[in-house]
């Protein structure tokens, strides 16, 4: 499986959610498997899929055919290549009913053709008439309690399937640049300030991702138990003293974007420095997962590898998932060394950090 960076058990709370049950079928690690309109830095701000579709209007089922291909970084005789790979065709089947102006589909993902309890919801199309162009609403319908549930947060996709005689095109535009936007916040107050203030103290459960969490509850639990003093304080840096010694945490870089793959996954980029008399502790951790800059064999000690991936012909792929950097075992070190206890017994760090 791919490297999935949540340490200690824990999990971001941020997630995009995408109507991907239209391309469910395809046994891969991505949200939807075909990028035919990406841009040429590796953006698809539209992706368009086109799949065979038969409709049983008797009995209200429809079924559709989609070609399933895949843009990947491929390792191959020992260097990276980046290539569209072809994932072999899926077929997949849904029950649609209308309630009022709006199509609901449920998905039969049982052998025996029994369909998920929980329906999709779409609207734009004409009440009583499966062919037209449906908008997803990311709400799912609950024909047994008679409740809608709609995806909570902002969503920053937009879902459109035209169904036609034959053909089913299925069209989702992406907004990347808005989801950056959303996502700046106070990161003294993060979840990873937190771990920083508590590895200062001797326990050491740094989770990096926390950079983009709220924990400001706890930071100033924290810095009240551990009887901080604050000297100067923004969103990106604060200089405090602990056990009469002087520190200063700035954060650098912390930035979130969607992957470019169009599915749910999310990159982040952190760097920040936590500095105490003539010693910089320097943390630089980056998961992105892949696209076409990354995919060169000057990376491969940062490439992350997967062997799990089978192509349409029954050919077994080894493929990069994402590009990973992560110094954390030399800044956990060199937070170590500066830390009161350290600095109490005579302690230093002699290490090198990047």
């Amino acid at each position: 499986m791919g490297y999935d960076y949540t340490s200690h058990g824990k999990k971001i709370a941020i997630r995009v959610l995408l109507a991907t049950f239209l391309c469910a079928g395809v046994a891969v690690l991505w949200a939807c498997s075909d990028d035919s309109s990406s841009s040429a830095d590796d953006e698809p701000a539209v992706s368009t899929k086109t799949s065979a579709l038969e409709v049983d209007e008797e009995h209200n089922i429809i079924t559709w055919t989609t070609e399933n291909s895949k843009d990947m970084c491929l390792l191959e005789s020992g260097s990276f290549t980046w290539k569209t790979v072809n994932l072999g065709f899926s077929k997949e089947s849904a029950r649609y009913e209308f309630r009022g102006d709006t199509l609901v589909l449920y998905p039969l993902v049982y052998n025996n053709g029994e369909q998920e309890r929980f329906g999709r919801m779409y609207l734009g199309g004409t009440a009583g008439k499966i062919y037209g162009t449906w908008r997803a609403l990311f709400c799912d319908f609950d024909p047994v309690e008679k409740n809608t549930f709609c995806a909570t947060g902002d969503v920053f996709t937009t879902k459109t399937i035209t169904i036609s005689k034959g053909e089913m095109i299925t069209e989702t535009q992406y907004d990347f640049e808005r989801y950056s936007a959303q996502k700046s916040g106070n990161l003294v107050l993060s979840e990873l300030t937190a771990d920083i203030l508590r590895a200062l103290k001797g326990t050491f459960e740094l989770y990096i991702p926390g950079a983009f969490v709220d924990d400001s509850a706890r930071v100033l639990s924290l810095i009240q138990e551990y009887k901080i003093t604050t000297v100067s304080q923004t969103k990106t840096s604060i200089n405090f003293k602990m056990d009469d010694k002087e520190y200063a945490l700035k954060y650098n870089e912390a930035e979130e974007t969607l992957a470019k793959d169009g599915s749910e996954k999310v990159n982040r980029t952190v760097k920040l420095e936590l500095s105490s008399g003539k010693t910089t502790c320097n943390l630089d951790f980056e998961r992105t997962f892949m696209e076409k800059s990354l995919c060169k064999s000057e990376n491969k000690d940062y490439l992350d590898i997967n062997k799990e991936i089978i192509d349409g012909q029954g050919s077994t792929l080894e493929f990069a998932v994402a590009y990973l950097a992560n110094n954390q075992e030399e800044f956990e070190k060199c937070v170590k060394s500066v830390s009161p206890a350290s600095s109490s017994n005579g302690q230093g760090y002699d290490g090198e950090l990047n």
